[in-house]
């Protein structure tokens, strides 16, 4: 079996596209086989994949099989962690070269041979150097964008709508902003999210996706602290931006209390969403709503909830669904599950504290226009009364929507039943039963169940 000398070249980022670093270090690595006397059989490429963030490297997966087939028996690298930068790869380099005595030469850095234990030792070494400053490097950059955020400056990795930027120069984009403040204006002054939407794409505005927009991207864009010159860094408000806002602080709270409100359009996101808690899901960190967003991550792609606004958390969809689920299905299959449905007695006098409570808040602007209140005094007694009118509201909707959770109830086989009945019914009953709370966790750690909160409306379960 012909055994050759095999050269290995990586570069983590390539932000031209020309493979120009690659390119010098094969360059250096075949001086460095013509100083030997070696002859190189082949090139192993992989440019533009990090070694450190677990992405599979085609060529070193080839490069691996290779050498545990005996055909390679020297590999030439422009420097160790080009090659490595993990243990995890370094044990995989090191079963498949042990037995065959393979050496690792480095242009620049000490060569090893994987037949001697000082050379798999020093390996190790090196290794573990280079591992400790790819963490050092994430901590470093950690810190540079937390500062950056403090100080103001936008970060994106796609061009949101309204905003181009050149560097830390951050401009609106006139004709994009107008279409943004025009959608808010519409949307303040009662139209749906889908008209305007519609609207949207027949003026020929496409998000900087590309894509026509939808409810969802619309939504984004317009409760996107940005838009109000807010900078915001995992989910936390770092303070005003070094951008110009495209709308008021004002316009801006007007339309996230707008478009967060529960009790906006309920029924047809229920009959239209594809994902059963997309739009009811709560983040735990920041309060906004969470919807079902794709993640790719090494050649794999799953669903999650997503929090907009905040942008601060995700948490596999399937597991959460599957939490929710069973609960539900728990407590419907208790005996004393009817008890979680409000009786008609019950929502006559939900009702008239709601007229009650709604007749106070009216009453308010008239003494606010006679100077009997003032505007602090009636921003303070209606923000209470607000509150207290959304609780009757909701336990409202609740008797008005729980059918289907009532049929399933009475269910000889519960389980059964909720599996049966279809999406939007069973999304109603969940709006209807509890609200749900995705709590944060914290970086590395597993999803359990305790994660996700959730709170009976009504009666305690």
């Amino acid at each position: 079996m012909t055994q050759t000398t095999a050269l290995y070249v990586r570069q983590s980022l390539d932000k031209t596209g020309k493979e120009a670093a690659v390119e010098r270090q094969e360059a250096s690595c075949r001086d460095f086989a013509t100083a030997k006397d070696w002859t190189v059989g082949r090139v192993y490429r992989d440019n533009s994949i990090s070694a450190s963030n677990g992405k599979v490297r085609p060529d070193f997966e080839q490069l691996l099989a290779d050498i545990d087939a005996g055909t390679v028996q020297n590999v030439i690298v422009w420097h160790l962690d080009r090659l490595t930068r993990s243990m995890k790869d370094l044990t995989r380099v090191i079963e498949a070269g042990q037995a065959r005595r393979v050496n690792i030469a480095c242009v620049h850095g000490t060569s090893l041979d994987l037949g001697d234990p000082t050379g798999v030792a020093v390996a190790t070494i090196l290794t573990a150097i280079a591992a400790m400053e790819v963490q050092h490097k994430g901590n470093r950059q950690k810190a540079a964008n937390h500062q950056r955020a403090r100080n103001g400056h936008a970060h994106w990795i796609r061009r949101p709508f309204g905003y181009e930027r050149t560097g830390d120069v951050v401009r609106v984009v006139p004709a994009e902003a107008a279409a943004l403040r025009e959608a808010a204006d519409k949307v303040l002054a009662g139209a749906t999210l889908t008209s305007i939407a519609n609207d949207l794409n027949t003026a020929g505005h496409l998000s900087t996706a590309g894509k026509p927009w939808n409810v969802t991207s619309l939504r984004r864009a317009l409760i996107n602290p940005r838009t109000a010159g807010r900078r915001l860094y995992n989910g936390e408000d770092m303070g005003a931006g070094i951008w110009e806002p495209i709308f008021s602080v004002e316009t801006h709270a007007a339309l996230e209390q707008r478009l967060t409100d529960p009790r906006r359009k309920t029924a047809p996101d229920d009959l239209n969403s594809k994902y059963l808690l997309s739009g009811i899901a709560v983040c735990g960190k920041c309060g906004n709503k969470m919807f079902a967003a794709p993640v790719k991550s090494g050649g794999k792609q799953w669903m999650v909830y997503r929090c907009f606004g905040g942008y601060c958390m995700t948490r596999r969809l399937d597991l959460v669904d599957d939490v929710v689920e069973a609960v539900v299905v728990g407590v419907l299959s208790r005996p004393d599950a009817a008890a979680l449905f409000t009786n008609e007695g019950d929502s006559a006098d939900v009702r008239r504290k709601a007229a009650d409570l709604r007749e106070r808040r009216d009453a308010l602007a008239a003494l606010l226009a006679d100077g009997l209140l003032s505007p602090a005094a009636v921003r303070e007694q209606s923000g209470r009364i607000t509150t207290e009118l959304a609780a009757l509201e909701g336990r409202l909707t609740a008797a008005d929507s729980l059918n289907p959770a009532a049929a399933v109830a009475q269910a000889g086989d519960v389980a059964a039943a909720w599996s049966a009945l279809p999406l939007g019914g069973k999304r109603k009953a969940i709006r209807a039963l509890m609200d749900v709370t995705v709590l944060p966790a914290g970086k590395g750690v597993r999803f359990k169940p305790e994660q996700v909160h959730i709170e009976w409306k009504g009666q305690e379960s």
